[in-house]
């Protein structure tokens, strides 16, 4: 139930809503003189695109005669109230604002009526254009929908604050530069690899660092039993070692205490994780939408990053019968970013190399699955390449495939894998190799190319690059005072 003192926050928040403002009528209001002065501040508003000043509405009350009826007091007992919105989270407001509007308007339109029955009789002759009349009303009149979406000006300076793609760290310092600061709400990301090449070890990793930040969390597997999900992140968190992890996951007193112990030693209070299992090819991206939404409502919280394993094994519910693979790819990936966009969470997820992505010591856009159908959709690309040899060594690089934000594209970093705890580590002695500039500077002989990387990279690098053109007979081209700086990117690697 709304009274009358929220109505009069009410007032505040609607003189600065243009989609509201629009559709409220004085008449919603209870106190009558805040009736008269929503008259007076809404002609304001539509007029100067803002609501006016304590000093401005005082001023309209002297110019429209109505001083004796409302004095400088009641003007500033209703601005009294505004520095009361910010008790109200946006929310809360955007939840029960466009309700009381339409109850209102539901109001006002049945008392409309009434008195428009009251008002005109009744004969044989005008019966059908009453009856349309009325219906008219409530046909019309009640049809607020606050559902449309105007958009923003651009003219206005407010639409162009960065808010709504705020950054939450994905806790690997190269993701984060490539990805201009982490993982933000509305996205999808993609990491691309071969077969058996450690996606979901990937997945269950970058999953850890998310609830280590302090984000809620979902892990939605189609390929692994929920179980080896949380074995593999148990035995991460936990550090116990993989082989030695069912026996102790049957202590539950020891477990219960070992995950005890680990949220209350951190410096910052864990998020919440999920995980769930659904059976390949029988999930689709319309299923995901209602289970995260149920779950969400059944836990209490939102879930801000969402890792799904993986794409490829997702059913398709616009052709769920089709084998075009491309259209099936295509579909799944456009409907996970508009899920993403619309749910406000970022979704994370992984897809299968095609066959000359296997087992290579290097990864391309060309590598992608299914030709180009994913890689036109997802805001950022990552390859995880990996051969026999890396493994052996137990290492393997990112490589930033394609980018919608950073400038980060084409450019790589060696990570570090201990399979005794499935725990990837970012290599922080490697630096950052930017594969264009060597490329530029190997094969064309100069290096005019700026590098993407700090000092100690580009030296490193440089180096590399002229022990290449030596063995090779290449001459390299000197770089000119002040033709590339050498601190491109602070602070990468």
């Amino acid at each position: 139930m709304i009274g009358a003192y929220q109505e009069t926050v009410f007032f505040h928040y609607i003189l600065g809503n243009q989609i509201f403002l629009n559709t409220t009528k004085p008449e919603f209001f209870t106190n009558p003189n805040v009736r008269e002065l929503f008259d007076l501040a809404k002609d304001h508003a539509i007029k100067y695109k803002e609501a006016p000043s304590k000093e401005q509405l005082s001023e309209l009350v002297r110019v429209k005669g109505i001083s004796d009826r409302i004095s400088e007091d009641v003007v500033g007992a209703i601005y009294n109230s505004k520095a009361e919105l910010a008790h109200y989270t946006p929310e809360w407001l955007e939840e029960n604002v466009g309700p009381w509007i339409r109850m209102k308007n539901l109001e006002y339109v049945m008392r409309k009526s009434v008195a428009y029955l009251k008002t005109t009789p009744l004969t044989v002759e005008n019966t059908t254009e009453v009856i349309e009349k009325v219906r008219h009303m409530l046909s019309t009149e009640t049809a607020i929908d606050f559902g449309f979406n105007l958009g923003v000006d651009f003219f206005d300076a407010a639409s162009h604050i960065q808010d709504r793609l705020a950054r939450t760290s994905t806790g690997y310092s190269f993701f984060d530069k490539c990805l201009d600061g982490g993982w933000w709400k509305g996205s999808l990301i993609c990491l691309l690899a071969g077969p058996k090449s450690g996606k979901s070890t990937w997945l269950g990793n970058l999953a850890l660092k998310s609830v280590e930040n302090g984000y809620n969390t979902a892990y939605i597997t189609l390929e692994l039993q929920r179980e080896i999900v949380n074995m593999r992140i148990g035995s991460n968190m936990l550090s116990i070692h993989m082989d030695e992890y069912r026996e102790k996951a049957k202590d539950q007193d020891y477990m219960k205490k070992r995950l005890s112990e680990v949220r209350e030693s951190s410096f910052k209070p864990y998020g919440n994780l999920h995980v769930q299992e659904f059976p390949s090819s029988t999930f689709s991206t319309n299923d995901l939408r209602t289970y995260l939404k149920k779950a969400e409502e059944v836990l209490g919280y939102k879930f801000e990053n969402v890792f799904v394993d993986y794409l490829n094994i997702m059913k398709n519910w616009r052709n769920p019968n089709s084998e075009n693979l491309y259209m099936k790819i295509k579909q799944i990936s456009e409907d996970l970013r508009a899920i993403a966009m619309e749910e406000q969470w970022a979704i994370i997820t992984v897809t299968q190399t095609n066959r000359t992505g296997w087992d290579t010591s290097d990864l391309t856009i060309s590598n992608v699955s299914e030709s180009g159908a994913l890689l036109h959709t997802v805001d950022a690309l990552f390859g995880i390449v990996v051969n026999p040899e890396m493994k052996a060594k137990g290492e393997c690089y990112i490589k930033y495939l394609a980018d919608r934000v950073s400038g980060m594209e084409n450019t790589r970093k060696r990570f570090t894998f201990d399979r005794k705890y499935s725990r990837i580590e970012e290599d922080m002695e490697a630096q950052i190799e930017d594969l264009e500039y060597m490329f530029n500077t190997l094969m064309r002989g100069s290096r005019k190319t700026e590098h993407r990387g700090n000092k100690a990279t580009q030296s490193q690098i440089d180096a590399k690059i002229s022990s290449q053109a030596n063995e090779q007979g290449i001459v390299i081209e000197p770089p000119k005072p002040g033709e590339h700086n050498l601190n491109l990117v602070d602070g990468v690697g």
